[in-house]
């Protein structure tokens, strides 16, 4: 049986044994970026939810069932260095809250399949005058289906099969006021993660992070008008690492990946919406955002960035001279990028019969532009000294293009059923890239011992290129599909 009959068989017995439900929704989306020669990006999937509204008490759940896919293929057309990375996974989603509302306060609770739980609560005076909510969430993040192997069947990790576990802990607080057809919100939140690897064997990846950040919303709610003023900011401290764990007497825990990453992300959002007399709808949006992207230099020892000699098993490593495969990678610059997105849509009421249609057209222009400086230093650690080179990648680009989208939905006569498709497809129309000058880089802290250096400026011909065609197909392939029905009665 198809994963999609048995998210529609779910629809259908949600339907037919929720009598007293008020509303339900089938969704199912798709979002292709990228399928051309091994490199792809995509992901789909359905889900089926219906909602409860029973005096105070209100009850929700969905299930569905989702598959994403993630892949880049390296082909440098010789054998030794050529590798495939993938990583997919398809899964069940799920998602069950409840929640009760007193005279001036109620209570959230939600349990959802990743696993995670959280709890909130609220406080309003009548009116909705003054309000604030509090909520904590904790839960598992595990990915699995992380595959990377090389063509070449000698070397030394021919192939790493992996996951990725960890815990997250996130906390928010949030207050507003409502004032006649104007709302104020603010919110902030934080949280942490934590590795949850003690069961996990063989190459495993996690992280241990730290994120905080902020969101305020000004909503203006008339009787023909609608306007939405937003601005979010989001600064995480993130450690990403990789570990080769081995239970055997002992059990063998090694390091061979570490990246730390420091995230600074702004964004600004403004949309409009106006409701003509004959039901038609006009709208206006635009959207500014900003990210900064810091690999901070490490110098510690074991905190390489890459250090393949350290993904070997034990029983390999036995046979292995100390010399052999010493050789390990860090990597350390900047990326900072910009989007601009502005676009108008409309939507036209008409009947058909006593049926409601109502399509839709939408026109975005964005550009977007990226200024990056990478470098990347290889050494090879002998016994008495350290040879190392450094290769440095500095690129800086822009696009411009466009996002159209038609849509339509169906409504029944009393509203109490539709049905909906719509589809946007990516148009760009002018791509450019530039490489900086070529210049030394400088780590802020070399090891002090006798070292052979030698340095290697602009040695990133491929990568340079392959981001060139990599970067420019995404736009070009860029598409995305929603289909829905609904129901509420």
């Amino acid at each position: 049986m198809s994963n999609l009959t048995k998210v529609l068989l779910a629809t259908l017995l949600v339907a037919n044994t929720g009598f007293a439900l008020n509303s339900g929704l089938v969704q199912c989306d798709g979002l292709f970026l990228l399928d051309w020669r091994g490199s792809k990006a995509s992901a789909k999937g359905c889900s089926a939810s219906d909602s409860l509204q029973a005096g105070d008490w209100a009850l929700g759940a969905s299930v569905g069932k989702t598959r994403y896919h993630l892949g880049y293929r390296r082909d440098s057309g010789r054998e030794k260095y050529s590798w495939t990375l993938k990583m997919g996974e398809a899964f069940t989603t799920g998602h069950a809250s409840l929640s009760r509302d007193f005279k001036f306060f109620g209570i959230d609770a939600n349990i959802n399949a990743l696993p995670a739980i959280g709890v909130s609560s609220r406080f309003h005076l009548p009116d909705s005058l003054l309000y604030a909510k509090a909520s904590i969430n904790a839960g598992l993040l595990e990915l699995s289906g992380i595959h990377w192997h090389s063509d070449w069947e000698k070397d030394y990790v021919p192939t790493i099969d992996a996951t990725y576990q960890s815990t997250i802990l996130a906390k928010s607080f949030s207050a507003g006021t409502r004032l006649l057809s104007h709302r104020l919100q603010g919110e902030f939140f934080y949280g942490e993660t934590s590795p949850d690897i003690e069961n996990q064997w063989g190459y495993a990846f996690s992280d241990s992070s730290d994120f905080w950040g902020t969101d305020f919303r000004y909503l203006y709610d008339g009787r023909n008008n609608k306007v939405q003023l937003s601005y979010a900011y989001l600064y995480a401290d993130i450690r990403l690492f990789g570990l080769m764990r081995e239970n055997g007497d002992e059990v063998s825990e090694k390091r061979f990946a570490y990246l730390p990453l420091g995230i600074d992300a702004n964004l600004f959002q403004a949309n409009f919406l106006h409701k003509f007399q004959d039901g038609d709808r006009f709208t206006a949006r635009a959207v500014y955002g900003t990210l900064e992207i810091n690999i901070p230099w490490e110098s510690r020892r074991f905190y390489e960035t890459l250090a393949p000699n350290r993904a070997l098993k034990s029983s390999t490593l036995k046979t292995l001279s100390f010399s052999v495969f010493q050789r390990s990678f860090r990597v350390y610059g900047d990326i900072d990028g910009k989007v601009f997105d502005a676009g108008l849509g409309y939507q036209w009421s008409l009947n058909v019969g006593r049926w409601h249609l109502l399509p839709k057209a939408t026109l975005d222009g964005f550009y977007a532009s990226y200024i990056a400086k990478l470098n990347m230093r290889m050494e090879k650690t002998g016994f008495f000294h350290i040879k190392h080179s450094t290769s440095t990648w500095q690129q800086e680009g822009y696009v411009v293009g466009a996002l159209a989208g038609l849509g339509t939905e169906l409504q029944s006569p009393s509203k109490a059923f539709f049905v909906s498709f719509g589809m946007e497809q990516i148009i760009p129309l002018h791509f450019h890239t530039e490489k900086g000058p070529a210049e030394e880089p400088e780590p802020p802290d070399i090891p002090d011992i006798n070292e052979d250096i030698t340095t290697e400026k602009n040695k990133g011909r491929s990568l340079a290129e392959k981001w060139d065609s990599f970067s420019s197909l995404v736009f070009r392939n860029g598409f995305a599909l929603q289909i829905q029905a609904g129901f509420r009665f």
